[in-house]
């Protein structure tokens, strides 16, 4: 019996996933505007200046150009011509920022994570990020529940699953993630048709 479980995507055929990696490759080529250049400009004269004062490894240019190539990656995953201030700048700034301090003497890095934080702390899609990992627990459960009840004694369409929110608290730990009321309190959790209860989040088949 196959499951279909409301508002839970499940993984695109592979056919298609191949096509959108072509026609991001061969048509998409995200260009930047002067003041996303600006911006990465002012956080590496801001990165210089904690460099002289804390005596951490000093960034290097070629960590700069990281966080562009990251941007354009990341605005050509989401087939847009322009790299996005909001999003792919700040993606890009997360990633190698939070690479740059954890390379740091244990001292120096708490320092620059107290210093860095507002760079650090990007939270414009975390209730989509922490969707995208919730649902991600739900298929691992359903998958548990196949390989040790069968296909056919999975739970059908109209029952309930649960997922502790223990697990999705962990879950989201892993990728720095932490105070999920907001999340839970969200339109998109709502729209999701998901309950929290106690200490489990529900979802209807």
């Amino acid at each position: 019996m196959k499951t279909i479980i409301k508002n839970i995507e499940f993984p695109i055929p592979q056919e298609i996933f191949k096509k959108y990696l072509i026609y991001a490759k061969r048509r998409i080529h995200p260009r930047m505007t002067s003041v996303d250049q600006e911006k990465i400009a002012q956080l590496y004269a801001k990165l210089r200046q904690e460099s002289l004062v804390t005596g951490s490894v000093p960034v290097t240019v070629r960590q700069i150009e990281s966080m562009v190539r990251i941007a354009e990656s990341h605005a050509r995953m989401h087939l847009r011509d322009f790299v996005n201030d909001d999003d792919d700048i700040n993606v890009a700034i997360q990633i190698v920022l939070q690479s740059f301090i954890d390379a740091q003497k244990y001292g120096i890095m708490r320092t620059m994570k107290k210093v860095l934080q507002r760079y650090l702390t990007y939270k414009k899609d975390n209730n989509e990020f922490l969707l995208f990992l919730l649902k991600q627990l739900f298929q691992e459960n359903l998958a548990f529940q196949r390989n040790r009840y069968g296909a056919d004694r999975v739970a059908p369409a109209g029952s309930v699953i649960k997922i502790s929110k223990e697990d999705l608290k962990s879950r989201a730990r892993q990728y720095s993630v932490l105070g999920l009321k907001q999340f839970y309190e969200s339109p998109l959790f709502r729209s999701r048709e998901l309950k929290y209860e106690d200490k489990f989040i529900t979802q209807v088949l």
